[in-house]
């Protein structure tokens, strides 16, 4: 579908530690709920998108009761949960407060609220929507059943998706309802801080049948005008993470200095080491730290650098610090787009060979060891590969990182292999300095002037990601 309504994306129950960003002030709830059977509930809130128990209560199971107090709480969507399973969410709209939740758990859309004029609103909006939720999951399980049937026969298809997409409309204009007529409501000021602003009519994604140049460029200066980033309340909720991950997979060029450039314009509207700035710095270190993406090394080294050093994070652990500054300083020097570090081995027959020398449009470089098993059992699919390939002027450099270079010498014998098969006859491998080779084996591939396109391929997708590459050469 084309339309991605943020508050509508089921979230995963699960339990995560503490969150940042307290206030002062107490806050209770009584609730009453009907066929509550758990003699335990739990509560707990939302921020940036993961969800925290806060606390557990003990429930009379007889009525349903229990109440829920509690001091030093922030602002945000809350959730009653039992039995590993999140029930319902409410809203918390100031630091202290008291009001009463009833309703019966057979049947969710009694849950109201009394004394709380903005959780009244909530639930009136949560039935609506979960009414229109139930018409879309039906209609999404007709039209998966009859995309199978007819082979996805577009046809058939287009009066489906056009009703799902009728009814997404229909609950992205009560959300729009719902901020006009509560625009005091915490909720509300929620749902407006995750809505991209609308550009002028003039500004179309298609022009003449073909993407509007513009607008992508509109929306990269507009696209957080909704959001008061001084606001942390706004990031307690489920959705906020979505919102913030669609700002750059759909507005930022997928290319790691444009990446970095947007980061650092959105970091800089944050209040440095507020709540949405720690939200950011982590996401994008976390993300781009385990991403094997080209150039995601270039985006997490960019990050420990600018935003991860002593004494600018006071809300990070020095470990933590010493570690990504630690892994920081091991990719330097194979970055994605540098020049690779250069190699000066030996060759089985003693002869000196070097990698900046070795004239092909595109080299395959491959770290493994003769007394790893797992490289044993990758290598012949890896060579393989190589044999396939070679016709467009792919060459190859194995390097055995093993420091028995006359075990090496006999093993290569035997292998017979036509590749460059290299290794460092002192047995110091200087060269593991440089190249990170923990994980064997480990796959480059370098252009013409030997500068990294690709680094640590996994041996399964080798032979797909040649393809890209050997097709642009054509």
């Amino acid at each position: 579908m084309r339309y991605i309504h943020l508050w509508l994306l089921p979230g995963l129950f699960c339990i995560c530690g503490t969150v940042y960003g307290q206030q002062s002030d107490a806050f209770r709830v009584d609730f009453h709920l009907n066929g509550f059977r758990s003699p335990v509930a739990l509560v707990g809130r939302y921020s940036a998108g993961n969800s925290y128990v806060v606390d557990s209560v003990a429930v009379d199971t007889n009525s349903g009761t229990f109440y829920f107090r509690k001091n030093n709480l922030q602002p945000g969507v809350f959730f009653v949960a039992a039995n590993g399973k999140r029930l319902f969410d409410f809203i918390l709209p100031a630091a202290s407060d008291s009001f009463s939740i009833s309703g019966t758990l057979a049947d969710l859309t009694t849950i109201n609220a009394a004394n709380s004029v903005e959780n009244e609103a909530y639930f009136a909006f949560e039935r609506q929507r979960q009414a229109v939720e139930a018409k879309i999951i039906a209609r999404q399980s007709m039209y998966d059943m009859v995309s199978q049937a007819t082979n996805n026969d577009p046809k058939v298809m287009a009066p489906i998706e056009k009703e799902i997409d009728t009814y997404y409309r229909s609950i992205d204009s009560m959300a729009r309802a719902f901020i006009v007529r509560y625009p005091g409501h915490l909720y509300a000021k929620m749902l407006q801080s995750v809505r991209p602003p609308s550009p002028p009519k003039s500004i179309t994604p298609t022009l003449k049948g073909k993407s509007n140049p513009v607008y992508p460029r509109w929306m990269r200066r507009h696209y957080w005008d909704n959001t008061d980033f001084r606001d942390e309340r706004l990031l307690n909720n489920q959705f906020w993470p979505t919102f913030f991950d669609n700002y750059f997979d759909r507005f930022v060029v997928a290319l790691p200095d444009s990446i970095t450039a947007a980061v650092d314009q959105v970091l800089e509207k944050m209040p440095k080491n507020g709540a949405f700035y720690r939200f950011a710095v982590l996401r994008f270190v976390q993300n781009f730290e385990m991403s094997d993406a080209p150039g995601a090394d270039q985006i997490f080294v960019h990050m420990v650098d600018n935003y991860m050093k002593p004494g600018q994070t006071p809300w990070q652990d020095i470990a933590t610090l010493s570690r990504l500054e630690y892994k920081s300083s091991i990719l330097k020097p194979v970055l994605t787009g540098k020049v690779a570090p250069a190699l000066e081995l030996s060759d089985e027959k003693n002869r000196t060979i070097r990698l900046d020398t070795i004239s092909a449009p595109l080299t395959l470089l491959v770290f493994y060891s003769p007394l790893c098993s797992h490289c044993m059992d990758v290598m012949p699919g890896i060579y393989q590969t190589w044999l396939d390939a070679r016709v467009f002027g792919l060459k190859a450099v194995a390097v055995s990182t093993d420091n028995q270079y006359r075990n090496w010498q006999q093993f290569i014998r035997q292998q017979n292999w036509e590749w460059y098969d290299l290794a460092d006859p002192t047995g110091n491998n200087a060269f593991e300095k440089q190249y990170p080779t923990n994980n064997l084996p480990v796959l480059y591939l370098l252009d013409k002037n030997k500068r990294i396109l690709r680094k640590r391929i996994k041996p399964e997708e080798l032979r797909d990601v040649l393809k890209i590459y050997l097709n642009s050469k054509k």
